[in-house]
């Protein structure tokens, strides 16, 4: 069974915004756990602030195939919306 587009692309942007929350929590769970490694002084709030960062520029950087798939689907919808497949007359 083929999936439609509508399906395809609300599939690709629960993927990615999965895909992204969990580079971003990720990279925050890592600046923490670094800090605490190190045994830095520096507070909880900014050290989120600075994991959260981070984690949205990875996650631009890594996930920038699937957000380019992303809109080629959303492309694919728009054409059809615009240019419909014409019926034949009975």
């Amino acid at each position: 069974m083929k999936q439609s587009s509508t399906m395809r692309v609300s599939r690709l942007v629960f993927l990615y915004t999965a895909v992204r929350l969990a580079v971003v929590a990720g990279c925050a769970g890592a600046a923490v756990a670094g800090v605490h490694l190190l045994g830095l002084e520096v507070s909880l709030t900014w050290t989120l602030l600075v994991g959260v960062l981070a984690g949205i520029a990875v996650s631009l950087v890594a996930l920038h195939r699937l957000r380019t798939r992303i809109n080629d689907e959303i492309r694919i919808i728009d054409n059809q919306r615009k240019y419909p497949p014409k019926q034949p007359r009975p």
